[in-house]
């Protein structure tokens, strides 16, 4: 069930809660001040803190794999170097499938659940997370980290950093869509939200310091049928 006919779409739309201090790190440095941070938290122009939809995309997914792994199913890593299961059983024959809908269905048929519902290297995926941006007074707090010495596990002399964090308790705003989507995959997209609101998840860097907990609060879940645009479009 590809795009090229409307079938459904899912918008959520909530609240996310940062239940553990949160840092998502900017590219650099934002300022030449001695005095200043390390490692900033991200922010857009506006110097809001915002979390990103691919991070918070990429943690769900890995944690949905490792869950189909666990039943058995199939299941690639789409950052593995190797060849995905696409790949594996599309490549042999794409050369043989003449048109490029012919050849989305046949690589969509190919594909393991996981690519199917967050996309693959042949196609994208159905579920989409919006950037999360902070609501109201951001609140920030300040950690001291140190490098290791690899060779003797100690800290390194002149290694001491500092780096930025989003308090626990903020609120960011929360906004996740999924189109196309048949029987099986709303069980799926079901227990991603299940997932969500369960806390169990950590987005961003230092997770293994105790950062980025998270959970996601739903406000409002809208479902649009082809037969609810079929009466819209009659207006």
């Amino acid at each position: 069930m590809l795009y090229d006919k409307f079938v459904n779409k899912y918008v959520i739309k909530g609240r996310l809660i940062v239940t553990d201090p949160v840092h998502i790190g900017s590219a650099a440095k934002e300022s030449l001040d001695p005095g200043s941070v390390d490692n900033s938290v991200l922010k857009d122009a506006r110097g809001i803190p915002v979390i990103p939809g691919s991070s918070v995309k990429g943690v769900v997914r890995s944690y949905f794999e490792s869950v189909l792994r666990g039943t058995g199913a199939e299941c690639c890593d789409v950052l593995d170097n190797r060849e995905c299961c696409t790949e594996k059983k599309y490549k042999p024959e794409e050369k043989s499938i003449k048109g490029l809908k012919e050849k989305a269905e046949f690589a969509y048929e190919c594909s393991c659940d996981a690519c199917r519902l967050f996309g693959g290297r042949e196609f994208a995926g159905k579920i989409h997370i919006k950037d999360a941006y902070l609501i109201g007074t951001p609140s920030f707090e300040y950690r001291d980290g140190v490098g290791i010495d690899r060779d003797t596990g100690a800290a390194k002399r002149g290694a001491k950093y500092d780096y930025e964090v989003v308090s626990k308790d903020s609120e960011f705003d929360f906004m996740m869509t999924a189109e196309n989507l048949d029987e099986k995959q709303k069980k799926y997209f079901d227990f991603i939200i299940h997932t969500l609101e369960s806390g169990e998840l950590s987005v961003g860097g230092k997770t293994s310091r105790g950062l980025g907990g998270f959970r996601v609060e739903i406000d409002e879940k809208k479902v649009t049928t082809a037969e609810d645009m079929k009466k819209l479009l009659e207006l």
